[in-house]
């Protein structure tokens, strides 16, 4: 979880569980309320692995951005980062939320996902 300008303000993970997802909601509720703001998530969703956790986020009306793999590895050889794991990934993204309004790249990455009424 980020803040906006591209700093760590808490990691965590969560089981792929209505449990987990509860969970998620949660913390990400309490965060924004402490911090008074509005919430953004992005996630990989290759091969549909972000079902339906992706589905919930749009219902709780969050904004969601799905990441496109092949631009994030692109921005990882422009931005150097060690080896992939889920958590240097998650670091990056944050990263780049906060560096869309500044570099092309980091936009091209992160594309936004419409709930479809």
């Amino acid at each position: 979880m980020g803040d906006g300008k591209g700093n760590i303000i808490r990691e965590f993970e969560i089981s792929h569980t209505q449990k987990g997802f509860d969970a998620f909601f949660t913390i990400i509720s309490k965060e924004c309320k402490q911090r008074d703001a509005t919430t953004s998530i992005a996630m990989e969703g290759y091969n549909g692995w972000a079902r339906p956790l992706d589905g919930l986020i749009l219902k709780h009306g969050y904004s969601l951005y799905n990441v496109n793999n092949v631009k994030l590895a692109r921005f990882k050889e422009i931005f150097p980062a060690a080896a992939k794991t889920d958590t240097i990934d998650a670091r990056k993204i944050v990263e780049l939320f906060s560096l869309q309004k500044h570099l092309p790249i980091a936009k091209k990455v992160l594309q936004e996902i419409h709930r479809v009424y």
